[in-house]
């Protein structure tokens, strides 16, 4: 099947596998990686705590599956405190703001402090004031989402075409109330007039018990691969988020070799983590490759991690 047909639906069902060959389908846009010849295997982290001062976790297949933490989670984050490891959590949810993204986690059971805390929607946020102060943006969003929640002038997108094409710009931060006919609504209103999009979330599934939702990432891909329509990407793997863990980092003299990201995924957790010369862990027995073989995945992918945990 041709990389384009991937994304011939605008609201698609995927499993783990789909979801891999997606990903493979973008992959000449992601971040350029180098990746050891083989991951070696371990039962934790707590196996390779002597060899990494920063530990940075996606959450989704990491530390919770749906709203639940996945067993063990928090006993890991404590031990690692208790070794003096530095702590943070780079996630991809772009839903929720700054409180309600620490609620959550204090709601998991984790003990993170807000600067622990770094959301691809924090980096989105950031990069919107790159494109002028002028830009009123339609927003893909929850259905709680306040134009006053962001520093730029706003609209939430919902059933209204004139909404659609009345914006100046497009962001997606959410895709839990986007449909087919609003995707399709955009894509025909960027046909009649370009303009700019960001997408605050890369992901293109995230793991929700059983099953996977879809996430902005697919949408915001669609639009590249089926119309060329450039996107401004924020989130794992590409680089804004990286950048905010390191500038948290700065002047404590921590070698990139020495910080590990954590996640189960090769294409946005390996590949992003990878790509700054970090270590990176993946996890298998949760997320993405929950009942799937992942050496299987490494081989077609190339993305190799250099170390593979059943969970953290």
């Amino acid at each position: 099947m041709p990389s384009s047909d991937l994304f011939l639906d605008p609201l698609p069902f995927l499993d783990g596998e789909r979801a891999f060959l997606l990903y493979e389908a973008v992959k000449h846009r992601l971040p350029h990686a180098s990746h050891p010849a083989k991951a070696d295997r371990y039962s934790g982290l707590l196996d390779v705590a002597d060899q990494v001062d920063v530990f940075v976790f996606d959450a989704f297949g990491v530390l919770n599956v749906g709203t639940d933490p996945i067993p063990g989670a928090n006993t890991c984050v404590a031990a690692l405190r208790d070794l003096g490891k530095k702590l943070f959590v780079l996630t991809n949810a772009a839903s929720f703001n700054r409180e309600q993204t620490f609620d959550k986690f204090n709601g998991l059971g984790f003990d993170f402090a807000h600067e622990e805390l770094i959301t691809s929607r924090h980096a989105a946020e950031i990069n919107l004031a790159e494109f002028g102060g002028n830009h009123h943006w339609g927003v893909a969003a929850t259905s709680d989402f306040s134009p006053n929640d962001l520093t730029v002038s706003s609209v939430s997108l919902g059933d209204k075409k004139s909404d659609y094409d009345e914006v100046t710009a497009f962001l997606f931060l959410s895709a839990q109330n986007w449909n087919a006919d609003r995707q399709l609504m955009l894509e025909q209103s960027l046909k009649e007039k370009p303009r700019p999009v960001v997408v605050a979330n890369p992901d293109i599934v995230a793991p929700r018990g059983t099953e996977f939702s879809i996430e902005p990432g697919y949408f915001g891909h669609r639009l590249e691969q089926m119309h060329d329509v450039p996107v401004n990407f924020h989130g794992k793997p590409f680089p804004s988020v990286y950048d905010v863990v390191e500038q948290r980092l700065e002047g404590q003299g921590i070698d990139p070799a020495r910080i590990c990201m954590v996640g189960d995924t090769l294409h946005t957790d390996v590949r992003g983590g990878a790509a700054r010369g970090w270590k990176t862990a993946l996890v298998t027995d949760h997320g993405l490759f929950k009942g799937l073989d992942p050496d299987h995945y490494i081989n077609i992918s190339g993305i190799r991690p250099d170390w593979m945990v059943p969970a953290i």
